[in-house]
């Protein structure tokens, strides 16, 4: 970052947002290691968003991303399949393991996914062949987070996907055709996931009873985050936090176990108050949602999808300190929002130099007059 002089003089609003953080890090932590790791890890996480900014304006990003995006899409399953073989890590049901991918880290698949479906819209040179074989490996992805069933995964595809043929009407047939594509894929290939998803289920019941979901732990933690400041009524904690990042105390106190907060907004209101809520909202504002009108069309609707899918993600969480999705998230939405546009502009301007400088100015006639007369 700073050999590349990333960091520019507009970005005072990080400089206070990464102070911020630093600050309740040493008047205001928790368990410090637990504190420190979350803290560390939002800003490295935030610091992408200068990353893909400088990445965007220097490189053609969405076409160089993409066998990187093609890399990790064939990856995922692959790594799902060798955990499930060597038992590694834990899910749901003893029948099925996604590894260390669990719960919000898998939040990675949703946003390739999205990125592989929109390359298979928009790349006219690539071959039937790949396509199809595009669209398998994405069939794939989407099998497993049906089996994992997380929720807010699938809402992620399901907005960004809406919103991307809302900004570009004119694939939606295409859109309708590879989703048919891939449905059938899945309704084919369910005998080879059924057992695991049925166990999965079994294991998850509540997320199948739409009356059970006022007792959603996240639901309620916003309820007892109320009642917490309510009973201490303490100025300091209401407006810069209680533990930064750390809230299992919480848990214990109100769940019985060391379960820490999930919805994002409720972490942050919780660890950094009232003052670190208004300056959670302004740094993203600054970066994701002011001068979004010089995006180009082009870069619009791949941009407010994924911005949509971060979102998603921050009611349910968890952005905050899970180190897997989010900066690859961060990287897209400013390499995606500064990309492009910027470039072919440099271009044009230097080409009116080099031609300026070759071909000197007409002379204007009076100039022209007044020295055929001296």
């Amino acid at each position: 970052m700073f050999r590349n002089k990333v960091i520019k003089n507009t970005d005072l609003m990080f400089l206070i947002f990464t102070g911020f953080l630093l600050s309740l890090l040493i008047f205001n932590h928790g368990e410090i290691i637990q504190s420190a790791k979350i803290t560390f890890s939002i800003i490295v996480t935030v610091s992408m968003l200068l990353v893909g900014r400088h990445v965007g304006q220097t490189t053609n990003f969405i076409e160089e991303f993409e066998p990187y995006n093609r890399f990790m899409l064939a990856l995922i399953p692959v790594y799902v399949i060798y955990a499930n073989i060597f038992n590694v890590g834990y899910s749901y049901s003893a029948s099925f393991t996604d590894g260390f991918l669990t719960h919000s880290r898998m939040y990675i698949a949703p946003i390739l996914i999205f990125m592989g479906i929109q390359y298979i819209l928009e790349e006219r040179e690539r071959s039937t062949f790949i396509k199809i074989v595009d669209a398998i490996i994405i069939g794939v992805n989407i099998a497993i987070l049906i089996v994992i069933t997380r929720r807010t995964s699938i809402g992620m595809i399901v907005v960004a996907i809406l919103i991307y043929c809302a900004f570009n009407t004119k694939v939606i047939f295409k859109m309708a055709m590879i989703l048919f594509f891939m449905a059938t894929i899945l309704v084919l290939a369910y005998p080879l996931y059924e057992k695991p998803l049925r166990e999965q289920m079994a294991e998850r019941e509540r997320i199948q009873n739409l009356e059970t979901y006022e007792n959603e732990g996240r639901v309620r933690e916003t309820i007892f985050l109320w009642d917490h400041h309510n009973r201490e009524q303490s100025a300091m904690e209401l407006f810069f936090g209680v533990q930064l990042f750390d809230t299992e105390s919480f848990g214990v106190r109100y769940f019985g176990i060391p379960r820490p907060i999930h919805s994002d907004i409720n972490m942050i209101i919780y660890s950094t108050g009232l003052v670190g809520f208004l300056i959670f909202f302004a740094f993203f504002s600054y970066y994701l949602l002011l001068g979004n009108n010089s995006i180009s069309k082009p870069n619009r609707k791949i941009f407010y999808p994924l911005l949509a899918m971060f979102l998603v993600v921050l009611l349910p969480g968890r952005f905050i300190g899970t180190f897997t999705f989010g900066p690859l998230l961060m990287l897209l939405l400013t390499a995606t929002k500064h990309g492009r546009k910027y470039k072919l502009k440099k271009r044009v301007k230097l080409k009116k130099t080099r031609y300026r400088q070759l071909v000197p100015p007409v002379p204007h006639e009076k100039t022209v007059a007044k020295s055929l007369s001296n």
